[in-house]
């Protein structure tokens, strides 16, 4: 039987959660499957990919559309162009189906316009809030009249989507691998692994933090991510270090950039903390739980289908620093709980999201989209 061949397209300039996703379901289906990615040019995600075992990995000159008015003008122009090379490349690989990792990457819908015949799945990973409204509907309506199927990672994004058979939900993914041993950490390390981009609630893990240093003073807390290269990100990060300074616990406080071993950071804190604004889903909420790390999140959207509260972790009101401590607190303090929080995580993920229920799931609907 002839292995089908399936073209990913990625917009992600760094290792991003979108990124790591639509890895390991590749990775996971890898052996029903070729999968041909397009990445963008110059992107740190190409040598990810490489790591990972995939070497069909072609680059084009993709930009996103932005308000920036020089980005403005050159959207257009680029999305011809690489609808052209992107043509060549189907071609080239005599691909079967194309899966476009996220609704603003227009370019399979421009291929249709030209002409391939060539059934498309578009995934739906940011929450409609992340754009203008007008802009996002229509994203949505292109890709329910262009798309076979439109996959959504959580049902709190569903639910903000238009009642349509077309749309599905299928959580992501587990982790592709676990290396070291389980462990809770003793280290008194409170880790917050994210990119520092306004809205990922830094800001309020450091207020919280500063309210416990005096009962906890040999408690650290570490920040792991980096600023993707952008110079809003940067002055965010500024501010955040500037903060810690004010409140007196700058010694207190590490800052790391981005890391690829997350395994490594997870097992080497006590504690881990997401107090997002708003989340579609929050690989770093499974993550955190798959290899072991109790943790203390937002009620922000997808980390509510993650946690058990009370159960596997703690889920606190977005904003409320009061809460936040309290939980904190909680576990800073009972080493039986955290001891038990990681063992419920690690059960909790692994049955909710695992192979079957996610990467397989999948699997079905590349199945119908090619019959």
């Amino acid at each position: 039987m002839e292995r089908k061949k399936i073209v990913v397209i990625e917009n992600s300039v760094h290792v991003t959660g979108a990124l790591k996703s639509i890895t390991r379901t590749s990775y996971d289906l890898r052996e029903y499957f070729d999968f041909v990615f397009i990445m963008p040019s110059h992107s740190v995600g190409v040598s990810y990919l490489k790591s990972k075992g995939f070497t069909a990995v072609y680059e084009l000159p993709m930009r996103e559309l932005s308000r920036r008015p020089f980005n403005m003008v050159l959207y257009v122009p680029f999305l011809l162009i690489n609808a052209f090379r992107l043509r060549g490349i189907v071609q080239k690989e005599e691909a079967h189906l194309i899966h476009v990792n996220d609704l603003y990457n227009l370019l399979p819908v421009v291929l249709k316009f030209m002409g391939v015949r060539i059934p498309i799945i578009c995934h739906v990973r940011f929450l409609p809030d992340s754009f203008p409204e007008k802009l996002f509907s229509f994203w949505v309506q292109t890709y329910l009249t262009h798309a076979k199927f439109l996959i959504c990672v959580s049902d709190f994004l569903k639910n903000k989507l238009p009642i349509n058979q077309k749309i599905k939900r299928i959580h992501n993914e587990l982790p592709i691998e676990e290396r070291l041993p389980p462990s809770v950490g003793n280290t008194n390390t409170i880790l917050y692994l994210s990119n520092v981009i306004r809205g990922k609630g830094q800001e309020y893990a450091i207020e919280a933090f500063s309210n416990l240093v005096v009962s906890f003073p040999y408690w650290k807390l570490r920040f792991v991510g980096g600023d993707m290269g952008l110079l809003k990100n940067k002055e965010f990060k500024t501010e955040l270090i500037a903060l810690c300074q004010q409140k007196g616990i700058a010694r207190q406080v590490e800052w790391t950039d981005y890391v690829d071993d997350v395994e490594t950071e997870y097992k080497n804190a006590t504690i881990a903390l997401n107090f997002s604004e708003s989340e579609s889903f929050s690989l770093t909420c499974v993550e955190a739980q798959f290899y072991g790390c109790p943790l203390v999140a937002t009620q922000s959207g997808g980390p509510s289908e993650i946690i058990i509260d009370g159960q596997s972790g703690f889920l606190v009101p977005k904003r409320d620093i009061k809460a936040m401590v309290l939980a904190m607190k909680k576990l800073m303090a009972d080493d039986l709980l955290r001891t038990t929080f990681a063992r419920n995580g690690r059960e909790v993920v692994r049955e909710r999201f695992s192979i079957v229920n996610t990467s397989y799931q999948l699997k079905q609907y590349y199945l119908e989209a090619l019959s």
